[in-house]
């Protein structure tokens, strides 16, 4: 990280903020020109409040000089970035094509299971013409993740390994049946080769095991293509180091996932983060990033609406929780959408989709525009301020 200091920054406004990163923990070089001078930041980054130091005396602004993410980092220059693409089965995500992966929260039963991939599937054909739901995928939990021991049903698998693959045996069965790739949530290292003989698609890794040092390793090594939800503590840079974990091995085949946050906002579940899918995809890194707006807001009614949101924002994947019948569903019934609201979601989610493509010729980075303009500061301080 280098601080820029500006053109008329003081002698003791450069110390200050010297002292200041000093007193963090940093280390710093500093660099003196005949204009302006620059602070070179040595450490760990991530911990820096560069609000505090944007705001000190003298500061112009603060600039990245690396990133601590280099698998996850975005490659290209601005306005010219390069995304990769990840396959889950038969379907490309993060290419031309949105990619919408649905399902219950939880697989509860073999005909639930299936009558979900019935309409999820359908939902696509009539979105895409009546083609193959190539960009289409299932998902269901079989092993559920609960706060409290007293908080209800954990899952269709969560009593032995026969039960888990008993359970997962259900949701492969319904995605073969409907051609549909399955997604299904982990939460144990030791169960990730049972999810790979068992035929699963893509392994998601929950927000509640956002940073399970174990399991993130473990899937270093697993040819799955693994969705990462971001957790609902972690600030952006946080939760890019933890993706770059599973990475960090030579792993490729991973997606970003924006899930919502804790904020102020007690009303909705979580406050999702569009300004944060934005970031990933505009500026951060090279990975697709998905957008969950059932558990961003917990609220069935806003799901659709904030989906929409997260698709323009740079979303490139939907995560959506639908059930043939949400007032019944053993876990999250209160943000499962019915069958119904799903199809016309799927139509939105389309078309938005459509209308993203065609604004983005719109879109110029600052890259882009900054040496002209960097060209004519003298010229405009002049113009505008009389040379002061």
């Amino acid at each position: 990280m280098i601080v820029k200091m500006s053109n008329r920054a003081t002698p003791e406004e450069v110390a200050a903020v010297e002292s200041k990163l000093h007193e963090w923990g940093y280390k710093t070089g500093k660099m003196v020109g005949e204009e302006i001078t620059l602070i070179g930041v040595y450490g760990d980054i991530t911990r820096l409040p560069k609000g505090e130091v944007q705001e000190m005396g003298g500061v112009e602004s603060l600039i990245p000089i690396s990133r601590a993410y280099k698998r996850v980092a975005q490659k290209g220059a601005p306005g010219n970035l390069i995304h990769q693409t990840v396959r889950i089965g038969n379907v490309e995500v993060g290419g031309d094509d949105l990619t919408i992966i649905a399902g219950p929260c939880s697989v509860e039963s073999e005909a639930q299971i299936m009558e979900t991939a019935h309409y999820v599937k359908a939902a696509g054909s009539i979105a895409t013409g009546g083609t193959a739901a190539s960009g289409f995928a299932l998902r269901g939990g079989v092993v559920k993740y609960r706060s409290s021991p007293y908080s209800g049903w954990e899952g269709i698998g969560s009593s032995s390994e026969e039960a888990l693959r008993n359970g997962l045996k259900l949701i492969v069965k319904a995605g073969k049946e409907f051609a549909l790739p399955t997604v299904v949530e982990v939460l144990d290292p030791n169960d990730v080769t049972i999810y790979e003989d068992m035929g699963v698609d893509c392994i998601q890794v929950g927000e509640p095991n956002s940073k399970n040092q174990a399991l993130l390793n473990r899937l270093r090594d697993t040819p799955l293509p693994v969705i990462h939800k971001r957790g609902n503590s972690l600030d952006i840079e946080a939760y890019l180091l933890w993706v770059e974990r599973i990475m960090s091995g030579g792993k490729e085949n991973v997606i970003l996932c924006e899930r919502g946050i804790v904020s102020s906002n007690k009303y909705t579940r979580n406050t999702l983060d569009i300004g944060g899918i934005a970031a990933f995809f505009y500026q951060l890194s090279c990975l697709p990033v998905a957008v969950d707006a059932s558990h961003g807001t917990g609220i069935r009614d806003l799901v659709h609406p904030m989906t929409l949101a997260g698709i323009m924002a740079g979303a490139s994947v939907v995560l959506v929780e639908t059930h043939p019948n949400p007032l019944i569903a053993k876990s999250d019934g209160f943000q499962g959408l019915f069958p119904e609201q799903f199809a016309h979601l799927v139509s939105a989610c389309e078309q938005v989709w459509d209308l993203r493509k065609r604004l983005t010729p719109h879109y110029i980075p600052s890259a882009a525009l900054e040496r002209e303009y960097e060209a004519r500061v003298a010229t405009d301080k002049k113009r505008f301020f009389g040379g002061a």
